[in-house]
Formats: C-alpha cells, sequence, structure tokens
C-alpha cells in the first residue's frame, strides 16, 4: 500500500485557493470541532530521558505539541497560524495544516502548508493554560512543505512546493530574512522542492526536489551544483563535520550517501519501503531512516554503510528526531499520532506516548510530519 500523508489533502486546499473558491480549509478530521484536544496532564508511557523538549508539528490538527523529554508527558498541544473567526473570537478556522518544523535556539519556525505562510513562535513563552500562542507570521509561495534556518539563524530557506494540480512552475524557495521577517528574495529550481538542510558552516544550502538535489552558495544565493538520477528524493541530512548527505529515495527504497565535497553519490543503501525522513546522530556514527511503508526504522552503521538493525515502528513511521545527547531516538507514527521513544545505544523502547492524549486511537488524524527536539525544557502547567 502506497503511503499518504495528511499534508496531500493540504496540497488541494492549496490549489482551491490559487482558484479563489474559498478563503479557508480544514483538513480532515478537524471539521466541526471547536477546538483541538489540550493536555493539562497526560497519562503516558512512563519513561526517563534527558532534561529537554520534544516540539512535535501535527498538521491534522493545525498545530504542534510540546512534550517533556525528561518523562515523555505532553504539556499542551498550540496551535499555529489559526485565526479567529469573524464574528466570534472563541473560535478558530483550524486552516494551518503547518508541515515543516525547524528550531533556532528557542525560536520554533513552521511551514504552514494551508495558509501558504510561514510562522514562528518565541518557545520561552509558552504558556500550558493557553494554546494559542503569540506569533509572527509570514506569508511566503505556494504550499510551503518544509524549511530550515541558517546556522546562525539570520535566514530561514522555505521549500514551496506548488500547487499538485497546477501545470506551471509555481514551487520556489523562498528566503526570509528573520531580522525583518519578510521574505528578501526566491530561488528557482526544476521540479517541486522537498527538503532543506544547510552545511553545518552555513555556507551550503541543499535542497531535495523531485528531479535531484540542488546545491546553493548561500552567500551569493547562486546554484552551484545539481545531483541527478535520485529516486524521487524526499529528505536530505548532512552529517555534523559536513562531509557526507543522506537523501531519502522513494522511489527505489534506498539511502544515497552523497559526498560533500564532490557532489557525487558514493554509495546507495537499500532500506525500507518508501524512505521518508533521514536524520544523522549528534556522533555522525548513526543514520536513521523512516520507512512509513515498512512500519519500520533503519538504523544505518555509516562508517560501513551497513544497516546495523531495523526498528519496528507502527502506525506509518515518517518523522525522526534524535536528543541532543545522542541518547534517544524520537519516532512518531504519521497514521497513529504515536510517538515511540528508543534507546540508541541498545535499540529497546524506553517510552511512548499518544500525542491524541486519551485512548489508543485517539491521535488519528493528528499526521505528525515533524520533531525537533532541545535541551531547554518547554514551559510546563
Amino acid at each position: 500500500m502506497t503511503h499518504r500523508r495528511m499534508v496531500g489533502l493540504a496540497a488541494l486546499a492549496g490549489a482551491v485557493l490559487v482558484a479563489g473558491a474559498v478563503s479557508g480549509f480544514a483538513l480532515a478530521g478537524s471539521a466541526g470541532r471547536s477546538a483541538p484536544p489540550r493536555h493539562a496532564a497526560l497519562a503516558s508511557s512512563s519513561c526517563t530521558g534527558p532534561t529537554g523538549a520534544a516540539y512535535v508539528a501535527d498538521p491534522g490538527y493545525q498545530g504542534f505539541t510540546a512534550v517533556d523529554t525528561a518523562n515523555c508527558d505532553v504539556v499542551q498541544t498550540y496551535n499555529v497560524d489559526d485565526l479567529p473567526v469573524p464574528g466570534d473570537p472563541t473560535d478558530y478556522n483550524y486552516d494551518g495544516s503547518d508541515a515543516g518544523i525547524a528550531l533556532s535556539g528557542t525560536t520554533l519556525w513552521f511551514a504552514v502548508t494551508g495558509t501558504d505562510n510561514v510562522a514562528s513562535i518565541n518557545t520561552t513563552t509558552l504558556d500550558p493554560s493557553d494554546y494559542n500562542p503569540s506569533e509572527t507570521v509570514i506569508p511566503v509561495g505556494f504550499m510551503p512543505t518544509n524549511l530550515a534556518v541558517t546556522p546562525d539563524g539570520s535566514q530561514v530557506w522555505v521549500a514551496d512546493s506548488g500547487p499538485q494540480t497546477s501545470t506551471s512552475s509555481l514551487w520556489d524557495i523562498a528566503v526570509i530574512d528573520t531580522a525583518t521577517n519578510t521574505v528578501v528574495s526566491t530561488l528557482d529550481v526544476g521540479g517541486d522542492p522537498t527538503d532543506v538542510v544547510f552545511s553545518p558552516d552555513g555556507s551550503t544550502a541543499y535542497v531535495t526536489a523531485a528531479n535531484g538535489l540542488y546545491v546553493f552558495d548561500v552567500s551569493s544565493q547562486k546554484q552551484v551544483d545539481f545531483v541527478p538520477g535520485l529516486g524521487s528524493p524526499m529528505s536530505v541530512a548532512v552529517t555534523p563535520d559536513g562531509s557526507y548527505l543522506y537523501v531519502t529515495e522513494t522511489d527505489t527504497g534506498k539511502l544515497a550517501e552523497i559526498s560533500a565535497s564532490t557532489d557525487q553519490v558514493v554509495q546507495t543503501i537499500t532500506v525500507g519501503q518508501e524512505p521518508w525522513q533521514v536524520v544523522v546522530s549528534p556522533d555522525g556514527s548513526t543514520v536513521y531512516v523512516a520507512n512509513p511503508d515498512s512500519d519500520s526504522v533503519s538504523v544505518v552503521d555509516s562508517a560501513t554503510g551497513d544497516v546495523a538493525r531495523t526498528l519496528s515502528v507502527p502506525g506509518a513511521p515518517d518523522t525522526l528526531g534524535v536528543t541532543p545527547d545522542g541518547t534517544q531516538l524520537w519516532v512518531a507514527g504519521n497514521d497513529s499520532g504515536i510517538v515511540t521513544v528508543f534507546d540508541t545505544a541498545t535499540g529497546d523502547t524506553v517510552g511512548q506516548t499518544n500525542l491524541g492524549g486519551d485512548g489508543a486511537n485517539s491521535g488519528d488524524g493528528m499526521a505528525p510530519t515533524g520533531i525537533v527536539l532541545t535541551s531547554i525544557p518547554t514551559p510546563a502547567s
């Protein structure tokens, strides 16, 4: 069965918005509700982890969930880019669908597919008693689905994927100046972009698109290279030393390892079906690949290119994050709305949290698509 994400519905919304037929759109699962589920306290599988927080993008519920990494407790599920309904300030339109998430210091950045915006939220001002946090909203291009922040925090590059039903090239990379919170330039790519990552020194940007991997010089914002022949690439990650890139090939079930010095594919590694997101451990020794159609995560030894182990994760796992200390891998199921926590040393499951917060199927429809982790705890009730 082919894996499908909730963001596909948001893409349909974007196409309708382009046609001017409607002014707002709520994803399936949000119609008729007055508010997403909110959690002052959640009884979850107990776990012991490092001090800090996990922030999970939940486009199915047009928000994000703050989780305490020390005990796996959900603190709150917050709205993103959801404006009050005119005439009823207690109700919200729920058309945000924030597919992409990034963290720079204490600032969260969201690619809000349903509204063609990017939103930023300061994590230090989050209040668990108020699920509508203060935010800055920045209009970008059509259908932003992912984004990344330069290491110095000065720019945000946004992958605008364009309406999926359009025959014109409405995709691009929007570059935001974080000092002014405005788009200062747009960069052309030859296919709809899916992911962005920067080299550790911030000099180079790598963009996956339908037709390959684009390489940009950040200072000049000029394309300097292109890597073709990748099987419908989805996600890209770079090693901490900047020497290698890893790209998931959704069509081939492989992970491509690319030399950053030559922009050439060094090897391809067979992983699971339709590999989606890829992340690298903080020490660069391990590469993790989410395989939603195989209900698994491939754990790859970066030194040998071998799959050292395969972790079983039900619920179409497509979203990964590693704690800053490298001791835990957090995996979210797109279909289940459940986050499973693994010990990276042993591969054992050490915790689990249902983002819905109530019952086995309460996370259905939340459709998590991104996790960022920090050693800074989230404000708790």
